[in-house]
């Protein structure tokens, strides 16, 4: 059954509205999921939902998906059109918000032999959602954002990734030195402009792959810089600004997935 709220003092609504923020969501533990697609398939997934917020003025996809979700046995809250617009982050809503557990996850669970993809103060939520998708599709057991990136479940990047942040394994940690020094048994790669070509490189691995992307306006730090075995490029044409994180890393977990497969 799906009620009816219309209350901002509603402690769900309170709840929702206080997850826009990433300290919030990491004091909390949970975080906000939009839209109905991406929302349809985190149940398809079954993944854990505390309850859905469907506005008055939902899209029909909206209120098709919330009674799946009622139906499957997920609370459902419906909300006036402005309080919603104090939940939703989207410019254009489509009326529909699942407030989310943060998945847990340690960095054993991401170093399983599968490639494992690190980003490295990636500030830019299109760019770290984009990494993720690419990270999922090609096979990577996980990934790690490392101090000064994004934070891993902030809206947009939820909507970068297409809700794939909530099925593929993340770990926030402060640096590489203890997880480099753990597991021994992966080659630690740096993404660098002047790094060896990647398929020369990948050609020549024995060992899994931990590959690590910096931002573009700092590159990889330091710490990371000093653990990495060896450096890989992407061949590009002269005079052409480098990519950008998102875009690099999801050519380079190609090449690898490919070399791999």
């Amino acid at each position: 059954m799906i009620h009816p709220i219309t209350s901002r003092a509603n402690i769900r609504i309170k709840l929702a509205m206080a997850l826009e923020k990433p300290s919030s969501c990491r004091k909390r533990n949970r975080f906000l999921m939009e839209g109905p697609k991406f929302i349809r398939d985190h149940l398809s997934r079954h993944g854990s939902i505390d309850f859905v917020v469907l506005s008055q003025q939902a899209s029909k996809e909206a209120a098709m998906v919330a009674e799946a979700a009622d139906s499957s046995g997920h609370s459902v809250i419906q909300v006036p059109e402005d309080i919603f617009a104090g939940i939703s982050n989207t410019e254009t809503p489509q009326g529909i918000t699942a407030i989310c557990p943060t998945p847990e996850y340690s960095t054993d669970d991401l170093f399983t032999g599968k490639t494992v993809l690190v980003l490295d103060r990636i500030a830019d939520p299109g760019n770290a959602g984009t990494a993720i998708r690419s990270a999922s599709a090609f096979g990577c057991s996980g990934v790690i954002f490392l101090k000064g990136s994004v934070f891993p479940w902030s809206p947009k990047v939820t909507r970068s990734a297409a809700g794939i942040n909530s099925a593929i394994p993340i770990c926030e940690v402060d640096d590489l030195k203890e997880i480099q020094a753990k597991h021994s048994g992966y080659c630690f790669l740096g993404a660098r402009s002047d790094g060896r070509p990647m398929a020369e490189l990948f050609n020549d691995l024995a060992k899994p792959v931990c590959i690590i992307i910096g931002s573009e306006a700092h590159g990889i730090s330091q710490t990371s810089e000093s653990l990495i075995s060896d450096a890989v490029s992407i061949p590009m044409v002269k005079d052409v600004e480098s990519l950008n994180a998102g875009v690099s890393a999801s050519i380079l977990l190609s090449n690898l997935f490919r070399k791999n497969s």
